[in-house]
């Protein structure tokens, strides 16, 4: 994430029987950036972003407000999702299909 110019808080975070699986400071905008990564193995379900769905993002919410509340900060916040996907006949170790979505909302 260093190479996105974030910096890492926390990971694993669990509020109230929520987790988001990445805190990072955004330093270019001064943002906390609250990260939901999804992987699959195939793309028979879609994209792995697509599991992200209102609930999930609603969840990231609340524990999002818990988060800055707890820690004191005041910066502005957005949620953003890596998805990672390894296709049929990849290396996972090798050559994942990564992309990042920033600034995520559904209606």
């Amino acid at each position: 994430m260093g190479f996105l110019g974030y910096k890492i808080l926390e990971i694993n975070i669990r509020i109230n029987n929520s987790e988001i699986d990445i805190i990072a400071l955004d330093n270019k905008f001064d943002e906390i950036v609250f990260i939901e990564v999804k992987t699959r193995s195939n793309c028979f379900f879609g994209n792995p972003s697509q599991a992200v769905t209102k609930n999930k993002l609603k969840n990231m919410n609340l524990v999002a407000q818990n988060y800055l509340r707890q820690r004191g900060y005041n910066n502005d916040y957005r949620f953003d999702i890596i998805a990672i996907e390894y296709l049929k006949g990849d290396d996972k170790l090798v050559n994942p299909q990564i992309q990042h979505f920033e600034n995520v909302s559904w209606p």
